[in-house]
Order: C-alpha cells, then sequence, then structure tokens
C-alpha cells in the first residue's frame, strides 16, 4: 500500500457525508408528506440504522483505518498492563470512550471496542519507538500525526 493510499480521505469522507445526509433528509420529508405515519415511522426507523451502519463504516475505511494502516496488530503479551473503553484521538478522528488499550515494553494496542470492529475499524499495534512525545500533555507524534490519549499509554514513547 502506497503512502497516498494510506492517508485519511478527509475531503472524500466528508462530501459523501454531505451527499448521503442530504439525500437522507430529502427522503424524510418525502416519506413524512406521502405516507401514513404508522408506515414512514417504520421506514425512517430502519433507514436511520442502516445510515449509522454506512457512516460508520465509511468513517473507519477512510479516516480511521488509513491512519493505523502502518501498524499491524501483533500479540498483546499476557503481562501487558490492559484497559478497557480508553479515549483516543488521532488527527480529527475521536475514539471517546472506546478503545480497549494495552500497553507492553515495545508497542501501544489499540483495539476498538466491538461494535466497532464490527462496522470495519481495525485494531493496532504501535511501537514506542514510532512515537515521539508531543509538546502538549497527553499525547504522542506518529508519522507526522498527534495522538491525544490516555497518559499512562504514553509513558513509554521514545524521544
Amino acid at each position: 500500500m502506497t503512502d497516498r493510499q494510506r492517508q485519511p480521505a478527509f475531503g472524500r469522507f466528508f462530501l459523501m457525508l454531505l451527499v448521503i445526509e442530504a439525500a437522507f433528509i430529502g427522503g424524510i420529508v418525502m416519506i413524512g408528506q406521502f405516507m401514513p405515519q404508522g408506515q414512514a415511522v417504520a421506514i425512517i426507523s430502519v433507514t436511520s440504522i442502516v445510515m449509522i451502519v454506512i457512516v460508520g463504516g465509511s468513517a473507519f475505511s477512510m479516516l480511521w483505518n488509513p491512519l493505523l494502516a502502518g501498524f499491524p496488530p501483533v500479540e498483546v503479551p499476557r503481562e501487558a498492563e490492559r484497559r478497557s473503553f480508553q479515549s483516543f484521538s488521532f488527527g480529527y478522528v475521536n475514539m471517546g470512550f472506546s478503545i480497549n488499550a494495552a500497553v507492553d515494553d515495545t508497542y501501544l494496542h489499540i483495539e476498538p471496542i466491538l461494535p466497532l470492529r464490527l462496522l470495519g475499524a481495525h485494531s493496532a499495534s504501535i511501537p514506542f519507538e514510532a512515537m515521539k512525545p508531543a509538546e502538549r500533555g497527553r499525547g504522542v507524534i506518529i508519522a507526522g500525526r498527534t495522538m491525544m490519549g490516555p497518559k499512562w499509554c504514553f509513558e513509554n514513547a521514545s524521544g
């Protein structure tokens, strides 16, 4: 995979989001005007769930996964310190209270919670040698992008 293919597609994602949401809202208005209320509620409810899957899956495939493409997951040792439901942000992508994290001597292992993995979010093992402490607080710089997260996750970062 080339560096260009691994770059998050922020512009494409937000343009796609705008088009899909405009079509969704237009559809809601049309359904509300021309269908009986009971049918309209059922169709809008099902369509809303489908929209969550489409938007979430697109966000992970276009934003989150490319950021972590260079850091494939490796097996987490038993002695690694682990905590669930941690918050991380990487660039513009915020994964609040939805990452299971583990730290060993070499890697920060991050794994999205199950519902996000089902939508396509990938796990990663980021070597501490690839991290440079950021100037502000709880963050590190990885491949030119700032990752913010719990302080305990970055204590072994190089630099």
